[in-house]
């Protein structure tokens, strides 16, 4: 299996708003020229119908299934890598919602009801990942927004940001371990998107530093300035959250044993992927596979 991705800049995204709406309702499929890793001062609602894959979400990679929402807060860089066959394509992958953080919280100066809105906001921007009943009843007001027009729509929005807000502790998960305060500018956002393209590609392989610097054409130096600046947490830390994701999405989707899934993952052993798991998810490869499949 390839995780597939376009090499194609991947810098701060231009979204054009809906002239007629103060958000953007949007779906496409995978691959696509917009997944990628990029940002925009926009926020983000964003659901995943198909496919399996790795969220790259500031510092955090997460494995995602069909149903994974997400709240992405402005400015914060963001990814979704699917893992599919050469020349496969999800159909309508990606379903997600865009809108104006500044809008909402000048909104919320005057209308003392959306006071939970600025402070999901501002958590947003370390984006958030939601499960359980809150995702569910999310998911149905995000797909019924489509169909709406005028104030209705824009009250789908605050309707759906105020059921975020209150979202129990046990439905969310606050993702990435900081604020990446300087997105990548244009040249060096293309170089990374290339670099974990790459990544992802060789991930089941000892891949190295000096692998990727020869692979994009620059200095291991300047790759791993790269790594540090784009996730925060360098490019050792990388690799290995996105080992670990890829073991979480092998113990969702496949029944291959414990064993298989390290070294599918790229782990050279079963002592150092234990180890590394538990470090990045709280509990055992075993532990976890029983748990989400009791969810």
């Amino acid at each position: 299996m390839a995780a597939s991705a376009d090499l194609v800049e991947s810098v701060r995204e231009l979204v054009v708003m809906d002239s007629a709406s103060a958000l953007r309702w949007f779906q496409h499929d995978y691959p696509h020229p917009l997944a990628r890793w990029h940002h925009h001062p926009e926020i983000e609602i964003h659901l995943i119908t198909g496919s399996s894959g790795t969220a790259q979400i500031g510092s955090a990679a997460r494995a995602f299934g069909p149903g994974a929402l997400y709240l992405i807060g402005s400015e914060l860089p963001h990814n979704w890598v699917s893992s599919v066959e050469e020349g496969e394509m999800v159909r309508g992958r990606d379903l997600l919602i865009q809108a104006d953080p500044e809008l909402l919280i000048r909104l919320a100066d005057l209308v003392p009801d959306l006071n939970r809105i600025p402070p999901l906001l501002a958590t947003a921007r370390y984006g958030i990942q939601y499960t359980g009943a809150t995702r569910e009843r999310a998911v149905q007001v995000l797909e019924d927004i489509r169909d709406r027009r005028g104030a209705m729509r824009f009250a789908g929005l605050l309707e759906l940001l105020d059921l975020l807000a209150g979202a129990a502790t046990h439905e969310r998960e606050v993702l990435s371990e900081q604020i990446i305060d300087a997105p990548l500018g244009t040249d060096d956002s293309e170089i990374f998107h290339r670099a974990v393209t790459y990544l992802h590609e060789h991930l089941a392989e000892r891949v190295q530093l000096a692998d990727i610097a020869h692979e994009i054409r620059m200095s291991e130096t300047h790759v791993s300035r790269l790594f540090s600046r784009a996730t925060g947490v360098g490019f050792a830390r990388t690799v290995i959250r996105l080992r670990v994701s890829e073991a979480c999405r092998l113990l969702l989707r496949t029944d291959l044993p414990v064993a298989d899934v390290c070294f599918r993952a790229g782990f050279t052993n079963l002592s150092n992927f234990n180890r590394r798991f538990r470090e990045e998810t709280g509990t055992t490869p075993r532990a976890y596979r029983a748990a989400q499949m009791t969810e």
